[in-house]
């Protein structure tokens, strides 16, 4: 499903996006156009997922599986991703997924309530 796709749906969903250029393998071979975006309901379930850029193809056989299993954005947060892959790409759009609750005022008011006792 498509951003357009789900607002016409009205569903409720998030946007997750992940810059190819911020990944290692990517600026090492010298291929750092192109992005992965996402578009996943608040509680995590993937609506629909584009890549574009080298070795998309590849690369959305992951969203495909979660997708067809009905595996959580979460999910794909955790996995462990090989280091220097474009892979890393996907774990890092799911991953971004979480932070606004990381960075959130009251996160940081509970940081702010156990550092007293550190």
């Amino acid at each position: 499903m498509t951003e357009k796709q789900a607002q016409k749906a009205g569903f409720g969903f998030r946007i997750l996006r992940w810059p190819f250029h911020e990944n290692d393998r990517a600026q090492t071979e010298a291929v750092p156009e192109g992005l992965i975006k996402a578009v996943v309901r608040p509680n995590g379930h993937i609506l629909g997922c584009g890549i574009a850029g080298a070795h998309a193809g590849e690369l959305i056989h992951t969203w495909v599986l979660a997708m067809s299993r009905r595996i959580k954005v979460g999910a794909i947060a955790q996995m462990v991703a090989p280091y220097p892959t474009l892979g890393e790409v996907s774990k890092r759009a799911a991953g971004s997924f979480y932070t606004p609750s990381l960075f959130s005022e009251r996160t940081r008011k509970f940081v702010r309530f156990l550092g007293r006792f550190g």
